[in-house]
């Protein structure tokens, strides 16, 4: 199914608005207003669960292949590689600032923990704890050390309840096994990285919002647990893996319900 979404890749569109079921994913940029309303429609989420791209170069080839320096975009090469369209890029507060609700986990590079943080901060949130994501076993890198962890900062925000109903035996280190990805997103997480905010932050029914979807890790963790996703993906690729995950998982297919005009 994976593959064949890539193969249909020439079937999405930036602007086109899908429903899966109880779900709602916009191919967009989530920094914009208008994009990240038509994911919402409506809703109001208290929880952001989100794996934006963070500055990290998970292809040795990124800057010089990939990034177009003048542009400072990715290549149409890079993005049929698989690499990830503003991996360079760690502040990402123009999108965090349409999101209006009360908790917000958001994993990063560990080397831009405090870009992200005042990212956050900078919107309004305060983080209450930095959650490390134990891979189990470490990854390959040119680096003196290679890593085996990841961080999330867990934010609330300022003067609002965090809404917990998880339980109070929790600790800041999750261990998860790392698995190589199949659907050829670069970063993609594992489920229990966006399912357990989830359910230690919402309950069933409720809407979860995911402004950096990329594969679809997070829909899939709120199909899991019964909480509606509201997404926003860039790529038209990840869009096409994202809606053949959920298709996959459910039987059931996804509706366009919106596609933009063409410009010319």
């Amino acid at each position: 199914m994976e593959g064949e979404a890539l193969m249909d890749i020439e079937l999405i569109h930036r602007g086109d608005v899908w429903r899966l079921g109880p779900h709602r994913l916009v191919c967009g940029d989530a920094t914009v207003a208008t994009v990240a309303a038509a994911a919402l429609d409506g809703a109001a989420p208290l929880l952001m669960v989100t794996d934006p791209p963070y500055g990290v170069n998970y292809d040795p080839t990124w800057r010089s292949a990939v990034i177009d320096r003048a542009t400072g975009t990715a290549s149409k090469a890079g993005r049929a590689l698989g690499l990830v369209t503003n991996d360079h890029r760690a502040d990402w507060a123009d999108a965090f600032r349409h999101f209006r609700g009360d908790v917000a986990y958001v994993w990063h590079g560990a080397l831009n923990g405090t870009v992200v943080r005042a990212a956050l901060e900078g919107v309004g949130f305060r983080p209450r704890a930095q959650i490390i994501w134990d891979k189990g076993r470490l990854i390959l890198s040119r680096g003196h050390y290679h890593w085996r962890h990841e961080p999330c900062w867990y934010a609330v925000r300022k003067g609002r309840t965090a809404h917990w109903v998880g339980g109070r035996k929790q600790t800041t280190v999750w261990l998860i096994p790392h698995r190589r990805s199949e659907t050829g997103h670069s970063a993609q997480k594992p489920i229990d990285c966006m399912r357990r905010p989830i359910e230690n932050h919402s309950a069933p029914g409720d809407a979860v919002y995911d402004p950096f979807l990329g594969s679809g890790t997070t829909l899939v963790a709120a199909e899991m647990t019964g909480r509606a996703c509201h997404a926003v993906e860039l790529e038209p690729a990840y869009v096409a893996i994202a809606l053949a995950r959920w298709e996959d998982m459910t039987g059931l297919k996804a509706e366009l319900l919106h596609r933009e005009p063409p410009t010319c």
